[in-house]
């Protein structure tokens, strides 16, 4: 039995102590974190950084809660970075990278957001015993870093990102809009008081036929039968079976994308048989004879300014950061809906 034991131990590959040693290449080097991202104290997503040779990647997860529903949508991005973390071809370096790997510098650099693209001023106005202060693209912001020059902190405005603990997870957010906000006046056209300009049509949007985008509009609200949030309002496509208003828009917008037509998506409000105004999405064409046509895949019910009240235009495939945010303004109680007679 030892002889036998000797042979097999002599048949095993041997693992050197330091794979280097051996003459192999060593393993790529990958670091990564992962943050809880806050709204007002409520933890609603994560947000996790990879840093490889040559190559940023951020991954941001958003939980969502709908109908008493909860879901998740997932975006990432990832850039080809030089040695010195600058964006490949650019002289801008990614945000993320900029605020997480050591405390920067008093100073500005020209920073991009990863999920946008956006690039701008990126500013420190003030560093003291590991905390930062500056702004972001005219944002202000404080974060602060660990003995090892990893960032830990992040506060901008009412959002917070700080360490995620290992292996920890997250519950689904309370539903923000549960109770709807409250409409003032009883009569007349809806609006927000301060009022956010809206505009009248997105960039690029393709002139189409009145009658086409009413056909694909009856055709999206006829393959759902379950019109309830579901998966397919976490889809970029709106695939699934069952969905509420955004998968209705988001799979109108891909239909029409399918057909060769661009289009935009309008987040806003829906008021319905005198109640409350709630979170509501649809979709906006632009007509070959001029003008636009909102439609409602959802119910078709016509778009009409006495229930449905834009708050923002978005592109179909993206992260409709402005209408995130004037949710949020929403949610602070910085306008209030009325009516206007």
């Amino acid at each position: 039995m030892a002889t036998l034991l000797a042979l097999l131990l002599l048949t095993l590959p041997v693992k050197p102590e330091n794979p280097g040693s051996v003459g192999a290449p060593p393993a790529p080097q990958v670091d990564s974190t992962r943050y809880v991202f806050a709204w007002r104290g409520v933890p609603v997503g994560t947000v996790t950084l990879k840093l490889e040779p040559g190559r940023f990647t951020y991954v941001s997860q958003h939980l969502h809660t709908r109908a008493g529903k909860a879901g998740a949508r997932r975006r990432e991005q990832s850039l080809e970075v030089d040695a010195q973390g600058l964006v490949r071809g650019s002289p801008a370096v990614p945000q993320a990278l900029w605020l997480w790997k050591g405390v920067p510098a008093v100073g500005c650099v020209v920073g991009r957001e990863e999920l946008t693209g956006r690039e701008g001023p990126h500013c420190v106005t003030r560093v003291e015993d590991r905390r930062v202060e500056g702004t972001l693209l005219g944002t202000a912001f404080q974060a602060r870093y660990g003995a090892d020059g990893r960032m830990e902190a992040l506060e901008v405005g009412d959002s917070r990102f700080t360490v995620a603990a290992p292996g920890e997870r997250l519950r689904a957010p309370p539903e923000l809009f549960a109770d709807g906000l409250p409409v003032e006046g009883a009569r007349g056209a809806l609006s927000l008081e301060p009022p956010l300009a809206v505009p009248a049509r997105l960039a690029g949007l393709t002139p189409w036929k009145a009658a086409a985008a009413r056909a694909l509009a009856a055709e999206v609200h006829a393959a759902f039968p379950e019109k309830t949030p579901g998966g397919a309002d976490w889809s970029e496509d709106g695939e699934g079976e069952a969905g509420g208003c955004l998968a209705h828009a988001l799979r109108f917008a891909a239909g029409a994308r399918a057909r060769g037509v661009k289009v935009a998506l309008v987040h806003g409000l829906l008021v319905v048989d005198g109640g409350p105004a709630r979170p509501h999405a649809w979709v906006r064409v632009a007509l070959a004879k001029g003008g636009t046509l909102d439609l409602d895949p959802t119910s078709l019910d016509e778009v009409s300014p006495q229930t449905h009240l834009p708050i923002a235009l978005a592109e179909a495939q993206g992260p409709a950061l402005e209408a995130g945010a004037r949710w949020l303004s929403l949610l602070r109680g910085a306008h209030r809906v009325v009516r206007r007679p």
